[in-house]
């Protein structure tokens, strides 16, 4: 049984509506971003992508405070940094003074490719908005409306196909 099955009130719930909006609002919005670096040909998995974000907004991290930001292990950060810098778009500089202290920064071309997706994103996104913003709505109704706009399936209607897509035909 689904979650969508359990209770049918959940969507019309005061909060509920809003936190099902942004959840599906999230799915569409990793989608953008998947997409883009699809449309970029570039051999960049999301969690590499978000390694790189980090990188661009908090600017040269160490391994450990990089990890701790994106919430892996050291060893999962060190291991997703390697393949960054093998693609020169991570680069590793060591002090001078401690050679045991390694810097992340970006490259050039990891810093074009961060530009690159978030100008492409924030196009989608206004597009997205541009699409829904004819008539006043509540939060939660706007949100609804740029995730249909997105060609996303509401929440409710995810779970329902989830609860559906390992049922033989």
């Amino acid at each position: 049984m689904g979650l969508y099955a359990e209770s049918d009130t959940r969507s019309t719930l005061g909060g509920e509506e809003l936190i099902d909006g942004l959840s599906a609002l999230s799915r569409a919005l990793v989608g953008i971003t998947a997409r883009t670096l699809a449309t970029l040909d570039v051999e960049v998995t999301l969690s590499q992508y978000r390694t790189l974000v980090v990188l661009a907004s908090r600017g040269p991290l160490r391994t450990v405070d990089l990890a701790a930001a994106l919430h892996v292990h050291p060893s999962t950060a060190t291991r997703t940094c390697d393949r960054l810098v093998r693609r020169d778009l991570v680069a590793r500089h060591h002090r001078p003074t401690d050679r045991r202290v390694a810097l992340l920064t970006l490259t050039e071309a990891g810093k074009t490719l961060v530009g690159d997706v978030m100008r492409h994103r924030t196009e989608e996104i206004r597009r997205l908005v541009q699409a829904v913003a004819t008539s006043p709505q509540t939060t939660a109704e706007l949100i609804t409306s740029l995730v249909i706009a997105a060609d996303e399936p509401t929440e409710e209607q995810w779970w329902h196909r989830w609860d559906r897509c390992a049922v033989a035909p």
